[in-house]
């Protein structure tokens, strides 16, 4: 009997062991709190986050113990920033090396321009800024929309210049009016960032009921 009951306990040791390496090392899921990533994340997304982007991470490790590879312009990695414990996502804009721009709502990235394309009035949310197309093909920087402004006069935007450190990168949210990010707590270490995410596994409303209102539309949806 003893010997039944240690073998049982063995493969539940053996189980939670695998479960944590999985979690730690290899794929996750982060619920979205924020509407700074809007409008291709909304709050109550959970987006599927993939730890072996970039490294390898092991359970209770405050930085990864090997890396391979680095964030490509356009990418978006969950992180944690200088001074903060909370996980926050944002979009790669710029990488090691890159000078950064900001000048009346204009964003110049090794003295290219982001190109925008206004396309109408975001319907989502009761923020009143516009749905605009940002990309730059010379930057490699793939379409992908934001949400901003037609005439941003918030101080994130007042005309400042950044040059990315070498192991850092430089983050800004998509709902550019309304994101803590690199303009704020300042280029993010390499070593910070946890993982790159692709789609949202599922969402939810955000209501506070025992039984949560699943968003049926934004289940298994890629993220631009």
């Amino acid at each position: 009997m003893f010997k039944r009951y240690f073998n049982d306990f063995f493969w539940v040791v053996i189980f939670v062991l695998c479960f944590v390496l999985l979690k730690t090392s290899v794929l996750s899921f982060y619920m979205i709190p924020s509407s700074s990533m809007l409008p291709n994340i909304t709050p109550g997304d959970r987006v599927f986050l993939n730890k072996l982007k970039y490294a390898l991470w092991l359970p209770f490790q405050s930085k990864p113990i090997l890396k391979w590879s680095s964030p490509k312009r356009g990418e978006i990695i969950l992180f944690i920033p200088p001074n903060e414990k909370d996980i926050f996502i944002k979009r790669v804009i710029g990488i090691p090396g890159d000078k950064i721009s900001f000048d009346k709502g204009m964003i110049t990235i090794n003295d290219h321009q982001l190109s925008f394309s206004y396309i109408g009035n975001n319907p989502t949310t009761v923020y009143q800024n516009s749905l605009i197309l940002e990309e730059n093909k010379d930057l490699q920087l793939s379409p992908h929309l934001i949400l901003m402004s037609e005439t941003p006069s918030h101080t994130y935007f007042e005309k400042r210049n950044f040059i990315v450190p070498p192991n850092k990168v430089f983050v800004l949210g998509d709902n550019r009016d309304s994101s803590i990010d690199s303009r704020i707590f300042g280029f993010i270490d390499e070593d910070a960032i946890l993982g790159e995410t692709g789609f949202v596994l599922f969402s939810t409303t955000g209501n506070d009921r025992f039984f949560p209102e699943f968003k049926t539309e934004r289940f298994f949806k890629a993220i631009d």
